[in-house]
């Protein structure tokens, strides 16, 4: 929930970037890196605010959406590391044609800092991002901005090494979408010898219509997609809670593993995996019929 004080300054921020106002922030310098993804998926990165809290939970405990479109999006986020909860309020607009964004914070602790990244295209396989940092007034010791800097820069630096594994899963996803038909198969596929499978352990199996995990649970063998349905996250390695639950570790989407079913409701439900068939002390899967 927020605060009066917090949802008049949401009220009252822009939806479109300012560009003239940047003359008169104190500029403390800058971060450039060169990551092995394409604009598509860093355009994409840019706009997801929900995989925060999952993919940098060192930076972000939490974080509960204000309001979005195509202008970006603008949250209230946990801030972790202290005793009690802290809270900023941020926004980040994005500038698509220029592939150019703005992260500001505009309530909470470092109100008036704001992060200015211009993104560019490399070749085919890379894109570079200059990450500038911007304070609202300029501190009174040149050691207070190198302190500063040097902080956002290490903290960027951690970001980005986060970010990349998840463009880079999220590309190899749709690729590998783009090969998977239903009902592709109609012969059983082996997935072991039962006498040899770790029931400790998850399997995973690429078949011509998806991947898919076989693993023990409570007592059986079990399959379910290994991709998740939201943003085709990877749950080969998401534990299944004791009730049953199953959680991607991209946005925190749950499912309930003996329907499918996404908890949130905010997204479709897994999608069927294929049967499970012993014969003769081996586990096949079957594939699902064409329809």
């Amino acid at each position: 929930m927020l605060t009066e004080v917090e949802q008049t300054k949401s009220r009252g921020r822009s939806n479109a970037i300012d560009y003239a106002r940047i003359s008169d922030l104190h500029y403390l310098g800058n971060y450039v890196r060169r990551l092995p993804t394409n604009m598509a998926r860093m355009m994409e990165n840019a706009y997801d605010w929900e995989h925060l809290p999952f993919i940098h939970s060192s930076s972000f405990s939490s974080i509960d959406l204000v309001e979005s479109g195509p202008w970006g999006w603008r949250a209230k986020i946990g801030v972790p590391g202290g005793p009690d909860p802290t809270f900023q309020m941020l926004d980040l607009l994005v500038d698509v044609e220029k592939n150019y964004w703005v992260s500001a914070v505009f309530g909470g602790p470092g109100e008036g800092i704001e992060i200015h990244t211009q993104a560019t295209t490399l070749n085919e396989l890379e894109i570079e991002v200059d990450i500038r940092f911007y304070l609202p007034v300029t501190p009174e010791k040149a050691s207070v901005s190198a302190n500063i800097l040097k902080h956002m820069q290490q903290q960027y630096e951690v970001l980005y090494d986060e970010d990349v594994d998840l463009m880079q899963g999220r590309q190899s996803a749709l690729e590998d979408r783009s090969r998977w038909r239903v009902g592709a198969s109609s012969e059983d596929i082996l997935v072991g010898s039962l006498a040899s499978m770790d029931e400790t352990k998850t399997l995973t199996l690429e078949t011509s219509s998806g991947r898919y995990c076989v693993r023990m649970w409570q007592n059986r063998w079990i399959a379910h997609n290994a991709v998740c349905p939201h943003l085709l996250g990877p749950l080969d390695d998401s534990a299944i809670d004791s009730e049953g639950h199953l959680t991607c570790p991209w946005h925190g989407y749950s499912f309930d593993i003996a329907t499918g079913e996404n908890l949130e409701k905010q997204c479709s439900g897994l999608a069927r995996a294929p049967d499970l068939v012993e014969r003769d002390g081996k586990l096949y899967l079957r594939e699902l019929a064409t329809i």
